[in-house]
């Protein structure tokens, strides 16, 4: 995919309750700003994340984490995604986690130019339709945040690393 406007890739399992957020959370981002942004939902192997990355210049990628926090906390995280998103060690329902699959991209020169990630710290992984309460409560301001990047200037360069931060 390649593409002059920002990407929203919303990362996820729709049948696996809060794993959907990423895929809510696209949809809600398209439904606020059309096609000023590319938005995909995406149920893949992580790997294939290198292919829809590529040739973008700006990506917001947004995923559900399991990492035990309070359930809805919102993270972001910009830069070394690689040693930030694998240590620790967090449980991935893709294969590869998002800092494996950008490591691996990154050997190949297959990344974009710049990368934000929202996490959202799910509650419930188990089978199933639907976003846990907690999760739900904090698609709005998720949306919020992730249009609010957007909105800030894309273009690459050296960004200072903030992990972490919580945005609701």
């Amino acid at each position: 995919m390649s593409s002059s406007r920002p990407l929203v890739l919303g990362v996820g399992t729709l049948h696996r309750h809060d794993d959907a957020v990423g895929l809510e959370a696209a949809d809600h981002v398209r439904d606020r700003l059309g096609d000023r942004v590319d938005c995909v939902r995406y149920e893949g192997e992580t790997t294939g994340l290198l292919d829809l990355w590529a040739g973008v210049g700006f990506v917001v990628l947004v995923d559900a984490i399991q990492s035990h926090g309070t359930p809805g906390r919102i993270h972001r995280f910009e830069g070394d995604l690689a040693r930030l998103l694998t240590e620790p060690p967090t449980t991935s329902t893709h294969g590869l986690s998002v800092g494996e699959a950008w490591q691996l991209g990154r050997s190949l020169g297959q990344v974009p130019q710049r990368l934000v990630v929202f996490g959202v710290e799910g509650e419930d992984f188990s089978p199933g339709l639907g976003l846990s309460p907690a999760v739900a409560r904090a698609l709005s301001p998720l949306t919020g945040a992730i249009v609010a990047e957007v909105h800030r200037d894309p273009s690459p360069g050296t960004v200072p690393l903030r992990a972490g931060v919580p945005h609701a």
